[in-house]
């Protein structure tokens, strides 16, 4: 319980303080005088001042944020080191650069894991299934898969992505056994698979499963730099497909959202499997939070910036009863949809 506690607290203090420091460096740039610098929320912990800015590590590790002065527009003075007095575009750089922050972690975390290697099961055939189309063609256990159609596979998932995106009559699989090479041409069966948006789809089937042997894929500098952007523009592009689909009651909204209590249950459990996928769960974390924020949604950093585009467009900002509306639904929105996520939590923890 300690040790899961200590884990969570852990993982949030990695998501929230990259962020924070994207706000204080941005805004220390811009030449933005910051009150206080806040990890968490009640009651301080510990404070320590530096130069203008107070430091504060709260009791609460849900959040955090940075106190700006002159970030309230009706009691901005308009002096030069102020908020509210800088150009609508320099103020929209400072509150950019938290999610910013968050994004240049996954990314670094991601970057790391694939330099120090990912553990990949081996394309070695572990089982396979009686009266279906790999034993009917003659496929044995600890056969090692070569290629599929011709295409070169290094692990289990490209050799199982292969045979799922494959559209011929046939598949052949190339092998080897006791050291020679052989060509086998299996005739697929269509299977019905749901996927992680609850859509089914129709697959080809040859009924092999993996064998437990994997191996350590490591990747060149390089190499790693590519894979690590490839999977933050993955995660971002799932993220919004994810949100398309619950606006669509496609994805049911109590599979797809997890609240504080859902993310400790998670950490917790993948806490116990090792240092690297706990860490991997922080940059998928850091990523999808950082994209969350940029949402067009008043109280998170997305709201300002829309607020501050509308400015930019109308040379003028919106009146201050409008933008308080606004805020207030958007706060109302937040609060309603964090229920909903601890409710969802409690749920899914009460039935295991």
């Amino acid at each position: 319980m300690i040790f899961d506690l200590a884990v969570f607290v852990f993982v949030f203090g990695l998501l929230l303080i990259p962020h924070e420091l994207g706000h204080f460096l941005c805004a220390r740039r811009e030449g933005i005088r910051v009150e206080r610098f806040s990890i968490g929320f009640g009651p301080p912990l510990f404070r320590f001042r530096w130069k203008d800015t107070l430091f504060l590590v709260c009791l609460i590790p849900l959040g955090g944020y940075v106190k700006m002065a002159g970030d309230e527009r009706d009691k901005c003075q308009g002096k030069d080191d102020e908020f509210f007095s800088k150009p609508v575009g320099r103020r929209a750089k400072v509150v950019f650069c938290g999610p910013f922050a968050n994004i240049v972690l996954g990314f670094l975390i991601f970057w790391v894991i694939f330099m120090t290697g990912v553990p990949s099961l081996k394309p070695i055939v572990g089982k396979v299934l009686k009266d279906y189309p790999a034993y009917k063609a003659g496929i044995k256990e600890n056969d090692y898969i070569i290629s599929i159609n011709d295409k070169k596979v290094d692990n289990w998932m490209e050799a199982s992505n292969l045979i799922k995106k494959s559209r011929t009559e046939k598949i052949k699989i190339t092998l080897l056994r006791e050291g020679k090479k052989k060509d086998i041409f299996v005739l697929p069966q269509k299977r019905k698979i749901k996927d992680i948006f609850g859509r089914t789809h129709s697959y080809p089937f040859v009924g092999i499963a993996p064998s437990s042997q994997f191996r350590i894929i490591r990747y060149d500098p390089f190499s790693a730099f590519l894979k690590s952007l490839e999977k933050v523009g993955y995660l971002i592009f799932l993220l919004f497909k994810s949100i398309i689909f619950i606006l669509l009651g496609i994805l049911p909204f109590k599979e797809a959202v997890a609240g504080p209590l859902g993310i400790y249950q998670i950490t917790s459990q993948i806490a116990h499997q090792g240092f690297l996928p706990l860490l991997d769960t922080i940059g998928i974390l850091s990523v999808v939070l950082a994209a969350i924020n940029l949402f067009p949604i008043p109280v998170l950093d997305g709201g300002y910036l829309f607020f501050f585009l509308v400015e930019k467009i109308r040379k003028r900002p919106l009146s201050e009863k409008i933008e308080n509306l606004v805020t207030q639904i958007g706060l109302a929105l937040l609060i309603i949809l964090f229920l909903l996520a601890t409710y969802n939590d409690i749920l899914r923890i009460w039935k295991g």
